[in-house]
């Protein structure tokens, strides 16, 4: 999401766009999904730990999966957490949150002047405070499939790569797949 504000704000900065499922693709809000404001946000940021990052992960990112060699990612994740600059990450992830909930840059697809590069993982149901919503706004969030597709179509001069037993961190799940998709993407664009 970052980065394609970052396209957005200096087109003339960006050569190319290569987007692993980028949260944005939707406005949650829109659809139902309760926002958090930045200071309760803080108290839930607060309380992340290397079970509930794997428990979060395990469910959204990876369809229920989990491999032993995801564990090391999540505790580099639940070390900066927990480690001596904890409030600063926990600070920086609740205005994270609140910028992706209140800023998605779903409105602004068409507006991307770089040639873009979109790598879905089919299984990703990523959704910012999925859990808040009720059930039924819950189960119609997150459909990284169809998410995807309609990037795709809205960002002049997209391409989309799905990977379709992946999740939301391709690049993690099947490491030299996700490498000879990205190489290969690079090379065609230049």
């Amino acid at each position: 999401m970052t980065a394609i504000r970052y396209a957005l704000m200096f087109p003339e900065a960006v050569e190319q766009l290569v987007l692993v499922n980028p949260i944005g693709l939707e406005d949650w809000q829109a659809k139902g999904a309760p926002y958090l404001a930045i200071d309760k946000e803080l108290i839930v940021e607060r309380q992340t730990n290397f079970d509930s990052i794997k428990e979060y992960e395990k469910r959204i990112y990876y369809g229920g999966q989990w491999q032993p060699q995801y564990d090391r990612w999540v505790d580099m994740l639940a070390g900066m957490f927990t480690g001596p600059g904890g409030d600063v990450v926990s600070g920086v992830q609740a205005r994270i949150f609140d910028m992706a909930f209140t800023q998605p840059v779903v409105h602004e697809l068409e507006r991307i002047r770089s040639p873009t590069t979109l790598m879905i993982g089919q299984l990703d149901r990523t959704v910012l405070a999925a859990n808040r919503a009720s059930p039924e706004v819950a189960k119609s969030l997150g459909n990284y499939p169809e998410l995807g597709r309609d990037a795709a179509r809205r960002i002049p001069n997209a391409k989309l790569i799905e990977f379709a037993h992946l999740g939301h961190a391709p690049q993690i799940q099947a490491p030299g797949e996700f490498h000879a998709a990205l190489l290969r993407t690079l090379a065609e664009r230049y």
